[in-house]
Protein backbone atom coordinates (compact mmCIF):
# COMPACT_ATOMS: atom_id res chain seq x y z
CA UNK A 1 0.00 0.00 0.00
CA UNK A 2 2.60 2.48 0.78
CA UNK A 3 4.63 1.93 -2.01
CA UNK A 4 1.52 2.20 -4.68
CA UNK A 5 0.87 5.85 -2.48
CA UNK A 6 4.74 6.69 -3.37
CA UNK A 7 4.30 5.93 -6.72
CA UNK A 8 1.61 8.10 -7.14
CA UNK A 9 3.04 10.90 -5.48
CA UNK A 10 6.26 10.61 -7.71
CA UNK A 11 3.61 10.45 -11.07
CA UNK A 12 2.02 13.96 -9.53
CA UNK A 13 5.06 15.87 -8.92
CA UNK A 14 6.76 14.44 -12.44
CA UNK A 15 4.35 15.52 -14.36
CA UNK A 16 3.58 19.32 -12.37
CA UNK A 17 7.72 19.76 -13.36
CA UNK A 18 6.94 19.43 -16.59
CA UNK A 19 4.40 21.68 -16.72
CA UNK A 20 6.56 24.08 -15.16
CA UNK A 21 8.85 23.78 -17.71
CA UNK A 22 6.63 23.56 -20.17
CA UNK A 23 5.31 27.47 -19.36
CA UNK A 24 8.88 28.35 -18.60
CA UNK A 25 10.44 27.75 -21.87
CA UNK A 26 8.19 27.72 -24.69
CA UNK A 27 5.35 29.97 -24.15
CA UNK A 28 5.68 32.91 -26.48
CA UNK A 29 3.23 34.89 -24.75
CA UNK A 30 4.99 35.18 -22.10
CA UNK A 31 8.51 36.25 -23.65
CA UNK A 32 6.52 38.87 -25.84
CA UNK A 33 4.79 40.73 -22.54
CA UNK A 34 8.32 41.28 -21.41
CA UNK A 35 10.10 42.53 -24.75
CA UNK A 36 8.03 45.30 -25.14
CA UNK A 37 8.21 46.70 -21.71
CA UNK A 38 11.84 46.85 -22.04
CA UNK A 39 11.67 48.40 -25.11
CA UNK A 40 9.30 50.93 -23.96
CA UNK A 41 11.94 51.62 -20.65
CA UNK A 42 14.67 51.86 -22.79
CA UNK A 43 13.13 54.43 -25.15
CA UNK A 44 11.47 56.50 -22.04
CA UNK A 45 15.03 56.99 -21.11
CA UNK A 46 16.39 57.61 -23.57
CA UNK A 47 14.09 60.80 -24.50
CA UNK A 48 14.21 61.93 -20.96
CA UNK A 49 17.85 61.81 -20.53
CA UNK A 50 17.53 64.63 -24.27
CA UNK A 51 14.77 66.20 -22.12
CA UNK A 52 16.76 66.73 -18.91
CA UNK A 53 19.76 67.63 -21.02
CA UNK A 54 17.69 70.74 -22.72
CA UNK A 55 16.01 71.75 -19.89
CA UNK A 56 19.17 72.27 -18.17
CA UNK A 57 20.43 74.35 -21.81
CA UNK A 58 16.52 76.30 -21.65
CA UNK A 59 17.42 77.07 -17.93
CA UNK A 60 20.81 79.02 -18.44
CA UNK A 61 19.74 80.84 -21.39
CA UNK A 62 16.46 82.07 -19.74
CA UNK A 63 18.35 83.11 -16.93
CA UNK A 64 20.47 85.43 -18.59
CA UNK A 65 18.08 86.78 -21.79
CA UNK A 66 16.07 89.66 -21.64
CA UNK A 67 12.14 89.04 -22.75
CA UNK A 68 12.88 91.05 -26.27
CA UNK A 69 16.02 88.71 -26.79
CA UNK A 70 14.41 85.67 -25.55
CA UNK A 71 11.70 86.64 -28.55
CA UNK A 72 14.22 87.00 -31.04
CA UNK A 73 16.19 84.16 -30.40
CA UNK A 74 12.98 82.16 -30.04
CA UNK A 75 12.00 83.22 -33.71
CA UNK A 76 15.63 82.40 -35.04
CA UNK A 77 15.06 78.89 -33.93
CA UNK A 78 11.68 78.79 -35.56
CA UNK A 79 13.46 79.89 -38.82
CA UNK A 80 15.51 76.87 -39.17
CA UNK A 81 12.65 74.60 -39.05
CA UNK A 82 10.25 76.71 -41.31
CA UNK A 83 11.57 79.08 -43.33
CA UNK A 84 12.79 77.62 -46.68
CA UNK A 85 16.15 78.07 -48.38
CA UNK A 86 19.19 76.80 -50.48
CA UNK A 87 20.77 75.03 -48.18
CA UNK A 88 17.87 74.23 -46.19
CA UNK A 89 14.63 73.33 -47.77
CA UNK A 90 11.89 70.60 -47.02
CA UNK A 91 13.55 67.71 -49.02
CA UNK A 92 16.76 68.13 -47.03
CA UNK A 93 15.21 68.52 -43.72
CA UNK A 94 13.16 65.21 -44.42
CA UNK A 95 16.01 63.18 -44.78
CA UNK A 96 17.98 64.32 -41.56
CA UNK A 97 18.59 61.86 -39.63
CA UNK A 98 20.84 61.44 -36.43
CA UNK A 99 24.41 60.63 -36.47
CA UNK A 100 23.69 57.80 -34.17
CA UNK A 101 23.46 53.91 -34.49
CA UNK A 102 20.93 53.63 -32.23
CA UNK A 103 17.56 52.37 -33.95
CA UNK A 104 15.56 54.44 -31.28
CA UNK A 105 16.70 57.64 -32.07
CA UNK A 106 16.50 56.88 -35.95
CA UNK A 107 13.47 55.83 -35.56
CA UNK A 108 11.87 58.58 -34.27
CA UNK A 109 13.49 61.20 -36.71
CA UNK A 110 11.57 59.37 -39.14
CA UNK A 111 8.48 59.09 -37.50
CA UNK A 112 8.95 62.99 -36.85
CA UNK A 113 9.51 63.77 -40.98
CA UNK A 114 6.66 61.36 -41.76
CA UNK A 115 4.33 63.36 -39.48
CA UNK A 116 5.57 66.72 -40.53
CA UNK A 117 4.93 65.51 -44.48
CA UNK A 118 1.67 64.28 -43.63
CA UNK A 119 0.19 67.18 -42.11
CA UNK A 120 1.43 69.52 -44.87
CA UNK A 121 -0.53 67.70 -46.79
CA UNK A 122 -3.44 68.05 -44.79
CA UNK A 123 -3.99 65.19 -42.93
CA UNK A 124 -5.41 65.57 -39.85
CA UNK A 125 -4.86 62.02 -38.44
CA UNK A 126 -1.17 62.06 -38.43
CA UNK A 127 0.38 61.00 -35.71
CA UNK A 128 3.49 62.62 -33.69
CA UNK A 129 5.86 61.11 -32.30
CA UNK A 130 5.79 63.49 -29.57
CA UNK A 131 2.03 63.22 -29.21
CA UNK A 132 2.26 62.67 -24.98
CA UNK A 133 4.94 64.82 -24.26
CA UNK A 134 3.61 68.21 -21.90
CA UNK A 135 3.93 71.47 -23.69
CA UNK A 136 6.80 72.55 -21.28
CA UNK A 137 8.66 69.68 -23.26
CA UNK A 138 7.33 70.40 -26.48
CA UNK A 139 9.29 73.55 -26.32
CA UNK A 140 12.44 72.39 -25.11
CA UNK A 141 12.69 70.44 -28.18
CA UNK A 142 11.49 72.98 -30.53
CA UNK A 143 13.85 75.50 -29.34
CA UNK A 144 16.66 72.85 -28.59
CA UNK A 145 19.54 74.28 -31.27
CA UNK A 146 22.43 71.51 -29.82
CA UNK A 147 21.48 69.29 -32.78
CA UNK A 148 20.29 66.37 -29.98
CA UNK A 149 16.97 66.70 -32.07
CA UNK A 150 16.49 66.62 -35.92
CA UNK A 151 15.16 69.95 -37.71
CA UNK A 152 11.75 67.79 -38.31
CA UNK A 153 11.46 66.31 -34.57
CA UNK A 154 11.67 70.32 -33.91
CA UNK A 155 8.97 70.80 -35.93
CA UNK A 156 6.70 68.02 -35.24
CA UNK A 157 7.31 69.53 -31.38
CA UNK A 158 6.03 73.02 -31.94
CA UNK A 159 3.51 71.86 -34.24
CA UNK A 160 2.15 69.94 -30.62
CA UNK A 161 2.45 73.36 -29.09
CA UNK A 162 0.63 74.96 -32.30
CA UNK A 163 -2.20 72.58 -31.53
CA UNK A 164 -2.61 73.38 -27.97
CA UNK A 165 -2.58 77.12 -28.06
CA UNK A 166 -5.33 76.52 -31.14
CA UNK A 167 -7.63 73.99 -28.84
CA UNK A 168 -7.06 76.64 -25.90
CA UNK A 169 -8.44 79.36 -27.99
CA UNK A 170 -10.95 77.36 -29.79
CA UNK A 171 -12.57 77.35 -26.71
CA UNK A 172 -11.76 79.69 -24.24
CA UNK A 173 -12.21 82.86 -27.03
CA UNK A 174 -15.54 81.74 -28.23
CA UNK A 175 -16.20 81.39 -24.72
CA UNK A 176 -15.42 84.48 -23.57
CA UNK A 177 -17.97 86.04 -27.27
CA UNK A 178 -20.37 84.11 -25.40
CA UNK A 179 -19.96 85.48 -21.94
CA UNK A 180 -19.90 89.16 -23.01
CA UNK A 181 -22.76 88.71 -25.16
CA UNK A 182 -24.94 87.35 -22.30
CA UNK A 183 -23.83 89.28 -19.14
CA UNK A 184 -22.41 92.42 -21.36
CA UNK A 185 -18.85 91.64 -19.43
CA UNK A 186 -15.57 88.93 -19.88
CA UNK A 187 -14.54 88.41 -16.52
CA UNK A 188 -14.50 84.74 -16.95
CA UNK A 189 -12.54 85.20 -19.99
CA UNK A 190 -9.75 87.48 -18.79
CA UNK A 191 -8.91 85.45 -15.37
CA UNK A 192 -8.70 82.22 -17.90
CA UNK A 193 -6.54 84.39 -20.48
CA UNK A 194 -4.63 85.63 -17.28
CA UNK A 195 -3.94 82.14 -15.95
CA UNK A 196 -2.84 80.65 -19.69
CA UNK A 197 -0.63 83.47 -20.11
CA UNK A 198 1.04 82.66 -17.08
CA UNK A 199 1.42 78.82 -17.54
CA UNK A 200 3.60 78.90 -21.08
CA UNK A 201 6.81 78.60 -20.86
CA UNK A 202 9.23 81.67 -20.94
CA UNK A 203 10.95 81.34 -24.47
CA UNK A 204 7.20 80.91 -26.00
CA UNK A 205 5.71 83.40 -24.34
CA UNK A 206 8.60 85.69 -25.30
CA UNK A 207 7.94 84.51 -29.16
CA UNK A 208 4.14 85.21 -29.01
CA UNK A 209 3.36 87.97 -26.77
CA UNK A 210 4.94 91.24 -25.90
CA UNK A 211 6.43 91.70 -22.27
CA UNK A 212 3.59 93.78 -20.91
CA UNK A 213 1.08 91.34 -22.07
CA UNK A 214 0.14 89.79 -17.76
CA UNK A 215 -0.04 93.51 -17.13
CA UNK A 216 -2.53 94.42 -19.64
CA UNK A 217 -5.09 91.82 -18.79
CA UNK A 218 -4.64 92.50 -15.20
CA UNK A 219 -4.89 96.12 -16.20
CA UNK A 220 -8.05 95.38 -17.58
CA UNK A 221 -9.85 93.12 -14.84
CA UNK A 222 -8.91 96.35 -12.86
CA UNK A 223 -10.68 98.74 -14.92
CA UNK A 224 -13.30 97.14 -17.86
CA UNK A 225 -13.92 93.86 -18.31
CA UNK A 226 -15.76 94.29 -21.52
CA UNK A 227 -13.99 92.73 -24.80
CA UNK A 228 -12.39 95.90 -26.71
CA UNK A 229 -14.53 96.95 -29.88
CA UNK A 230 -12.91 95.04 -32.48
CA UNK A 231 -13.86 95.57 -36.06
CA UNK A 232 -16.65 93.27 -36.72
CA UNK A 233 -15.12 90.59 -33.89
CA UNK A 234 -18.50 89.58 -32.63
CA UNK A 235 -20.37 89.17 -36.38
CA UNK A 236 -17.65 87.95 -38.27
CA UNK A 237 -18.32 84.29 -39.09
CA UNK A 238 -15.68 84.08 -42.30
CA UNK A 239 -13.64 80.72 -42.06
CA UNK A 240 -10.31 82.06 -43.25
CA UNK A 241 -10.00 84.87 -40.06
CA UNK A 242 -10.42 83.88 -36.31
CA UNK A 243 -10.57 86.04 -33.39
CA UNK A 244 -7.26 85.40 -31.31
CA UNK A 245 -6.07 85.88 -28.11
CA UNK A 246 -3.89 88.43 -29.52
CA UNK A 247 -6.63 90.01 -31.19
CA UNK A 248 -8.44 90.86 -27.74
CA UNK A 249 -4.53 92.06 -26.12
CA UNK A 250 -4.04 94.56 -29.25
CA UNK A 251 -7.65 95.81 -29.37
CA UNK A 252 -7.26 96.51 -25.23
CA UNK A 253 -4.00 98.68 -26.48
CA UNK A 254 -4.54 101.96 -28.13
CA UNK A 255 -1.71 101.12 -31.18
CA UNK A 256 -2.57 104.70 -32.12
CA UNK A 257 -0.97 106.71 -29.36
CA UNK A 258 3.13 107.08 -28.88
CA UNK A 259 3.94 104.18 -30.72
CA UNK A 260 8.02 105.18 -29.90
CA UNK A 261 7.29 104.18 -26.48
CA UNK A 262 8.23 100.47 -26.83
CA UNK A 263 9.73 100.16 -30.25
CA UNK A 264 9.80 96.27 -29.76
CA UNK A 265 6.63 95.78 -28.53
CA UNK A 266 4.56 93.32 -30.81
CA UNK A 267 1.77 95.58 -30.08
CA UNK A 268 3.34 98.66 -31.50
CA UNK A 269 5.43 96.90 -34.36
CA UNK A 270 2.86 94.64 -35.68
CA UNK A 271 5.23 91.94 -35.49
CA UNK A 272 2.58 89.43 -34.42
CA UNK A 273 1.23 86.87 -36.60
CA UNK A 274 -2.39 85.30 -35.01
CA UNK A 275 -1.45 81.57 -35.18
CA UNK A 276 -4.51 80.53 -37.36
CA UNK A 277 -3.33 78.51 -40.15
CA UNK A 278 -3.07 74.59 -40.65
CA UNK A 279 0.86 74.87 -41.51
CA UNK A 280 2.18 76.59 -37.64
CA UNK A 281 2.90 80.61 -38.24
CA UNK A 282 4.65 82.36 -35.83
CA UNK A 283 5.85 86.03 -35.51
CA UNK A 284 9.04 84.77 -36.95
CA UNK A 285 7.45 85.04 -40.37
CA UNK A 286 6.27 88.30 -40.36
CA UNK A 287 9.37 89.90 -38.25
CA UNK A 288 11.76 88.69 -40.54
CA UNK A 289 10.22 90.76 -43.44
CA UNK A 290 11.10 94.09 -41.86
CA UNK A 291 14.16 92.91 -40.10
CA UNK A 292 15.35 92.09 -44.04
CA UNK A 293 14.42 95.49 -45.86
CA UNK A 294 16.19 97.33 -43.03
CA UNK A 295 19.19 95.36 -43.05
CA UNK A 296 20.96 97.97 -45.10
CA UNK A 297 20.00 101.36 -43.78
CA UNK A 298 20.01 100.31 -39.80
CA UNK A 299 23.23 99.31 -37.55
CA UNK A 300 21.80 96.58 -35.02
CA UNK A 301 22.10 97.98 -31.52
CA UNK A 302 24.03 96.30 -28.63
CA UNK A 303 22.20 93.38 -26.70
CA UNK A 304 20.55 94.65 -23.81
CA UNK A 305 22.37 93.27 -20.62
CA UNK A 306 20.50 91.05 -18.52
CA UNK A 307 20.10 93.43 -15.65
CA UNK A 308 17.57 95.73 -17.74
CA UNK A 309 14.92 92.39 -18.31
Amino acid sequence: MISQIQAAVAAVVSNKTQALGTVATSDPKAVDKAAPATADKATFSTLAAQLNESAARAQKRDAVMTHAELGQYGRNRINEFLIEGRTVNSGTRAMEVPKTNDPELLDRAREASAFVTRTLAGDKNAKSPFENLSREQLNLIAFDDSASFTLNERRAAWQGVQKMDEDWRKVAINEGVIEQAQTGKASRFYNDALSYLKSLPAIERAVSYPKGAEAIVEARLKSDLTLPGLPGAFGRQAPDRKLTLYDILAGIVDTTKDKKTDPNNIVHTNKFSPRTSPVPATAAQDAEKPAAANAGMQVSASPKPAAEA
